[in-house]
Formats: structure tokens, sequence, C-alpha cells
């Protein structure tokens, strides 16, 4: 390697304050964390000077080994992967891969779930927990992890929070939520749109669950919340579109919207009538909770608004039908719109692969909406594949672009990292819980189905102020990456990284990732290590600057592999080029 200039030193005393002291947790690796905390701030005054002077080019410029394409086909399409995984992408081939990952069977999770409440393995009143233990368990061991991670990305569009309390207390109600996105992850968009709207858990979540019918005597009219919602965000968006996700503009050269106030009325009216879905051979009993939150919601038609509605684009719903007839139009007349494509498009390319598509990118992937070459609207296998193989997607030159590539979302990142290195606990078991647990997962500011609100834990199209808004880019996960965030990650994964405190389950049981390979290969040779983890984490993107720094910092370490693999991991996850999905 190209030695550094000599000023830049990785040996410094860098005494780091008091404070930040945490002794490594019972079981956990033998590591003094101020030795730790020292190499790294060297390391990281080291890495200032360098990007003051060093090119940015990254070491392989837009040349990538079979093995770094697959990683980088990874980093868009799952939680990560390791050798493993890489491997076998690599030798599938993508197209090939995707449709054996499509294939698999959709595992819900009512089930497991359900064994869980039987087994009585909580105490009563904490069996929230058990959603978490099934997220955590599939994601860090499940095969299907195209399914998770599409999941996952629908999660944040179809928005429900257990941040309302009886979502939280009510684990069934986002496991069905759960078990509707695994379902519609590859199946039809017209029946995900319609799951969604019949699922208990956004019913109660939006207030269409037990919706009223209008009572002028009485002043009250439908709650609009869905009404508004199911357009603004799940289907078709503000304004009208191109193809290619461009906004149309009129004779003004303004937007044209999409609805107004009296679309969102009509749609209300839609909404009305929907309850709890009644256990066998029982009544429906409207207002009543009940205990089916794993069942769609059912019409109570003396609730529902009789009479026709007009909806968008003046289509009439006709008087005289049943309240399930009218809902199934009404999708009918979401799912047909023209927006459908590229505003879903859009979304889905945002949060697997870059943050600011060009318009032919949208344009491609609306089509395959359109139609996936047998005349059928709305298949999202064929979405989720022109997304992630497309030629922007797919075409590695578009590393070098500045303006191709997505920041990686804090909690994709986390995941990532338990994959990479395989996290486990001594019982094989992911028992955690860290929705609002500030010392575990909260520092993220993002976890499965706990969005501050409707509008996701950040906006897609968010604009940092500085050079990205003066480019006229976007970067939405930049909205809960800021000063706080960011210093707490690395405490967070400095403590992970020193402790081997990945995460801890509900019964104290260590998470831990396992380096057994890392050391193995530090010992034959460090740079191999970083080329390992490079591999790992930043598939063959990492620059010849952070190569170099790593190598220096980790070198003076020879006679302790441990400190050697765990300072490089550690430099890694808190890199830029780790940080930004260059792809």
């Amino acid at each position: 390697m190209t030695q550094l200039d000599d000023s830049i030193r990785f040996d410094s005393p860098v005494q780091p304050d008091e404070s930040t002291r945490a002794e490594p947790t019972s079981g956990g690796p033998s590591l003094d964390r101020r030795r730790f905390l020292a190499w790294a701030g060297a390391a990281g005054a080291a890495a200032g000077a360098a990007q003051l002077s060093a090119p940015k080019a990254h070491a392989g410029g837009t040349l990538l080994t079979p093995r770094q394409t697959a990683s980088r086909f990874l980093a868009q399409c799952t939680f990560g992967g390791d050798l493993a995984l890489i491997d076998q992408v690599m030798n599938a081939g993508f197209d090939n891969w995707l449709d054996a990952q499509m294939a698999l069977p959709v595992v819900a999770f009512i089930p497991e779930m359900q064994q869980l409440i039987d087994s009585g393995a909580v105490a009563d009143g904490d069996e929230y927990l058990y959603l978490d233990w099934i997220w955590w368990q599939r994601a860090m061991t499940a095969p299907d992890v195209l399914r998770t991670r599409v999941a996952f990305a629908l999660s944040q569009i179809f928005v429900i929070s257990r941040r309302l309390e009886m979502l939280l207390d009510t684990p069934k109600a986002p496991g069905a939520m759960q078990d509707v996105l695994l379902r519609g992850a590859f199946g039809n968009f017209r029946d995900l749109l319609r799951d969604v709207a019949l699922n208990p858990a956004m019913g109660l979540y939006l207030s269409h669950l037990f919706n009223r019918r209008s009572d002028a005597s009485l002043n009250r009219f439908p709650d609009e919340n869905f009404a508004r919602e199911v357009m603004q965000l799940f289907s078709i968006g503000l304004y009208e579109l191109n193809p290619d996700g461009t906004r149309m503009l009129d004779s003004s050269n303004q937007p044209i919207p999409t609805y107004g106030n009296a679309q969102i009325t009509e749609m209300a009216k839609i909404f009305t009538g929907l309850a709890m879905a009644p256990h066998e051979g029982d009544p429906i009993i409207f207002g009543d909770y009940g205990t089916t939150w794993d069942l769609p919601m059912v019409m109570y038609e003396p609730e529902h608004e009789p009479g026709p509605k007009t909806l968008l684009n003046g289509l009439i719903v006709p008087e005289g039908q049943t309240g399930m007839q009218d809902i199934e139009m009404a999708i009918d007349n979401l799912f047909q719109h023209p927006n459908v494509g590229p505003f879903i498009g859009t979304h889905l390319i945002k949060f697997l692969v870059t943050s600011n598509p060009s318009p032919a990118y949208v344009a491609r992937v609306s089509a395959a909406f359109a139609d996936n070459g047998s005349g059928v609207r709305g298949d999202m296998k064929a979405v989720i594949k022109a997304v992630l193989l497309d030629s922007e997607a797919r075409d590695v030159s578009r590393i070098d672009d500045p303006q191709f590539g997505r920041v990686r979302e804090p909690f994709v990142r986390w995941v990532h990292l338990g994959r990479a290195f395989h996290a486990t606990s001594a019982s094989g078991q992911f028992r955690h819980y860290g929705g609002d647990d500030v010392d575990e997962t909260g520092f993220l500011q993002q976890y499965p189905f706990f969005a501050p609100s409707v509008f996701n834990f950040f906006s897609p199209v968010h604009q940092p102020p500085g050079p990205l808004t003066t480019a006229g880019l976007v970067a939405p996960e930049l909205e809960i990456i800021h000063a706080y965030t960011s210093i707490a990650t690395m405490n967070r994964v400095g403590h992970a990284v020193v402790t081997g405190e990945y995460l801890r389950d509900n019964f104290m049981d260590l998470i831990s990732p396992d380096l057994a390979t890392e050391l193995s290969i530090v010992q034959a040779s460090p740079s191999a290590l970083i080329d390992h983890l490079d591999l790992l984490l930043t598939y063959g993107t990492l620059s010849a600057g952070a190569k170099q720094i790593v190598f220096d910092a980790i070198l003076p370490l020879s006679s302790d592999p441990n400190a050697q693999v765990r300072l490089a991991i550690f430099l890694l996850l808190i890199s830029p080029d780790f940080g930004v999905q260059r792809c």
C-alpha cells in the first residue's frame, strides 16, 4: 500500500473523556475500551487530515469483481449479506436468484405469534414483545431475505405505528399488517391496497374502523382520515404525474392536483361501516374491538353511507350496492389511476436503490407496473424486478456519479451489521424488543412499526440545507441522520464492537457477532481483512484513502488480533463509504 504522509500518525495519545468509558459486559471479549477509543480517535483524526488531501476515487474505479457486484446487489435488495449469500447470488445470477426468492412461500407471523401467546412465554401484558422476537428471528435467519426487505420498504409506505398504545399492546394487530405486506411484496398491488384498507390495525390507526355514516341532525359526517391518506400516501399522490414521475402542468405551468376536498369527502363515505370481524357464528358488533385483529374488517351495513358517491376522474359508485361492493369499486378506481405506477415505483426505487432516480428509470418501472409483459397490471414481482434489474441500478459506473445512490437508512445499517457477522445468542433466539429503547435501538430514530406519524420516519422529498438542495437533490434519510443520531450511532456501534453486545434479549441473553472468520483472516494478513470487510460492508467501493487509514490504524495492534478486527470493523461501519449506498 502507498503510505500516507508521515505527519499522519495513528498512535497519538488520544485521551477519551472518562464519561465515555464503559466496562465490557460479562461474557464479552477482553478489549480495553479506553485503548479502543484512543485508536479510533487517532484514526478519525487521520481520516480528517486525509480527507483534505486524498483523492476521492474509490479503490477499484468502476471495476468490481463478481463477488463485489453480488454484494452491491444485496445491499439494494436485502438487509445485507454474508459470504455464503454473496456467493449464492454470484453463482445463480441476479435474475435467477430473484425468481428463486420470489418462489419461496410466505411464512406468516400470526401462527407463530399465536404459538407464543399460547405458550405464555412472557407475563400477561408483555405480549407486545412477540412481534419483535419474530421480526428479528426472521430478519437474521430466514431464507426469504428479499421479501423481508421489500416488506420493510412497504411498511414505510403503508404506515401504521405502535406509538399508538392499542397497537403496541395488541401484537396481533401489527403482526397481521406485517403478513399483509409479506403477501403483497410479490403479489398484485390491487390486492395489497385492498388488504391494507381492510386491515384492522390500519383501520384503527387511520380511524376508518367503526367509521359511521352521516347524520345531519347530529352534524356528524364520516371521518376523512383514511380517505385522504389512501390517496395522498398509498396510491396516487398529490399531483397528476407523467409516466416518468414528473408532474403534469396546466396551461399556467402549475401542477395539477389529483383530488380535492370533494373527492376526500366522497371517498370517506366509501369507508364507512367497517367493523372487526366476529368470531365464527357470532354477530357483528359495531364498536366492539374484540380480539380478531388477524382477520380483515367486515362490513356492518347499517353504518355504511348510502347513496351514490363520485370518486376520482368522475367515477360514480351507484347507490344500492353493498358496502363491500362500494369498497371494491373504490379500490379499482385508485388502482387504475395512471399515477399509481410512477408514484409507487418512485417510492420503491428510493427505498432500495437511489434517492434521485432519473425520469427514464421511473418510466421503465412505471411501464412494468402497467404491464408485466403478459397484460397484467400491478404485478409486484415485475415491479421489484424492474427496480432492481434496471440498467441504472446495475451500471457500476453510477458508483462514481455523485447524484446517484442513497444514504443508508439507520436501521438497515444496524441489521446489516448483525447479518454480515452472524450475530446470534447462546440460545439461537432473537428475543429482543427495541421499539422505544434508547439504549438499544432508539438512537437510530427508526424501528419497524414505530414511525412518529403516517408520514413515515422521513419525507421522500426531504432536502437538507446545503449543496444537495442547491443541486435540486433530495436525501430523505438525512432527515433522521443529524448531530444527535450520528454521534449516538457511532457510540452505540463502538459499544457493540468493543463489548460484543449487538443486542440483548428480554431474558438478558447476549446477542453477539461471531468474528471467528475475521480473526483467522487478520492473523494471515491485515490487508486481506480490510478487503474482506470491504466486500461484506461496502461491496468493493472502500476508497484507497480509507483502506490506508484502516490498515495503518490496525497495523500497530498485531499482537492483539481481536483488537485489530474490532477496530477495523468499527472504522468501516462509521465510514462515509458504508453510510452512503453508492449504487
